[in-house]
């Protein structure tokens, strides 16, 4: 059974239970299972894979009803599904607050520390390691650095410390190193901070 399988298989067990609840307890049971999926599954990949999976397989099954409470937003952002996580980010966005998970995960993996004011992009970009080209979201953009995201079913991004080049929509190509990732998702900072 492949990643994609059990996903849909776990989906699939739990949606009578997931279907009874409102979004929060919707939260705690997906966040439950994906507890489970880390203690359970060998390596950190295969968790990522099949957990962004079953949550993108639960949302799928559920309708994939557009984002309306933070609870059903911290649930989005953890799906294989771009579109999923950009309806959370985008949410988070409008609402001008970013989800509890949301909150917790840039918290944890990225202090506050930006003198610049970040700005929403969202758009399919290209990255370059160690001369590889690979396709990703360029989710928000800074003079100082960047957040990207993994597209649907793609490998993981580098980890801390990978020298990268990545495309930003002003035509240009910048040299970044990648400071966090997780979750399939990374944040960069520019060795030059340049005007936007």
């Amino acid at each position: 059974m492949n990643h994609e399988e059990l996903a849909r298989e776990l989906a699939d067990f739990w949606l009578p239970t997931l279907q009874e609840r409102d979004w929060e307890g919707r939260r705690e049971v997906v966040n439950e299972v994906r507890a489970e999926l880390c203690e359970y599954l060998p390596t950190g990949e295969e968790y990522e894979s099949v957990s962004a999976s079953f949550v993108a397989a639960v949302i799928d099954a559920l309708g994939a009803p557009p984002v309306i409470r933070s609870a059903q937003a911290s649930i989005y952002c953890f799906s294989s599904d771009q579109d999923h996580w950009g309806a959370a980010f985008a949410w988070q966005y409008v609402q001008g607050e970013e989800t509890e998970d949301l909150s917790k995960f840039m918290e944890t993996v990225c202090k506050d520390r930006r003198r610049w004011p970040r700005y929403l992009i969202d758009m399919i970009t290209r990255i370059w390691v160690r001369g590889e080209a690979l396709r990703c979201r360029l989710v928000d953009l800074s003079r100082g650095g960047a957040r990207i995201a993994a597209p649907t079913g793609y490998r993981a991004l580098p980890g801390p410390g990978t020298p990268i080049r990545v495309a930003v929509p002003n035509g240009n190509v910048r040299e970044a190193v990648v400071v966090f990732a997780g979750q399939g998702r990374a944040g960069l900072q520019f060795y030059r901070s340049e005007y936007l």
